[in-house]
């Protein structure tokens, strides 16, 4: 097998969750342009149908299944479906939804939403996903986004930082334990991506951010698209329980993110 070979897409199949905005459709738009069908996953069909829309063109086919990751047996009955010739070797966990938020105004609700929606839903998808694999005695490869503000401190997405925390140690852990079925699981923790449905394309003051980042810009989509292609490659075949790190640099710096003048837009403090 030559370098290039290895760097070619290994599964002709791919499921994409979250895949009717941001990275999520980037990335069902770059894998139907190498030639491969993808199902893509939300909670919006219209969204979903938009996707395809986008990707009609390209060599590979886009099937569009509604399903809430955060709801078992949506779940459940949205694998079934995609499942229904043969399990689907590869997965892209992009679903999940936050609302930048002050510590002092956090509730109850918000933290079990942001629970729910993004470590939650991931273990649904995880654990759906590789069971049928386990089953049909198959390997295969899951990349799932978490973030590079995750592993230290970032005012306004505390509620956040705990769920994708919680998505990389399973990772870890998952990888540890389902290697010796060849499943292998991986973390991408982008930085900032300003793209049409993310909460990165409302940044209320940009230059801060940009300052904060030591290449100077935010990222691009084929910068987010290229390392999830190569995590679903033969070229990432002995990378497992790993979590790269897509941010340029910004986890780098000893302080970024919200600002208090830019989390006054959230609501003023308690008194």
């Amino acid at each position: 097998m030559t370098v290039l070979d290895l760097q070619k897409p290994e599964y002709k199949k791919v499921i994409v969750t979250g895949g009717g905005s941001g990275i999520g459709r980037a990335v069902t738009q770059a894998l139907t342009e190498l030639g491969s069908d993808v199902v893509v996953m939300g909670r919006r069909l219209e969204n979903l149908e938009k996707t395809a829309e986008l990707c009609r063109h390209n060599p590979g086919k886009v099937v569009p299944i509604r399903c809430d990751v955060s709801d078992i047996d949506l779940v459940r009955e949205a694998f079934a479906e995609a499942n229904k010739d043969g399990a689907i070797q590869a997965l892209v966990n992009s679903a999940g939804e936050v609302a930048p938020c002050r510590a002092e105004q956090l509730t109850p609700e918000l933290v079990s939403m942001s629970i729910n929606s993004m470590l939650i839903g991931a273990f649904n998808v995880f654990s759906t996903w590789s069971r049928a694999l386990i089953k049909a005695g198959k390997g295969g490869a899951l990349v799932a986004y978490t973030s590079t503000v995750n592993s230290r401190e970032t005012p306004g997405l505390s509620h956040s930082g705990m769920a994708k925390a919680g998505v990389e140690s399973m990772v870890r852990s998952w990888s540890l334990e389902l290697g010796r079925y060849g499943l292998r699981f991986n973390a991408i923790g982008p930085g900032l991506f300003p793209m049409a449905g993310t909460h990165h394309d409302d940044i209320f003051n940009r230059d801060v951010f940009i300052q904060n980042i030591p290449l100077g810009r935010f990222g691009e989509p084929d910068e987010i698209v290229g390392p999830t292609l190569f995590l679903l490659s033969p070229a990432a075949r002995y990378i497992t329980g790993s979590t790269m790190m897509v941010d340029g640099g910004m986890r780098l710096r000893p302080w970024f993110g919200f600002t208090p003048e830019n989390l006054k837009e959230f609501g003023e403090p308690i008194a």
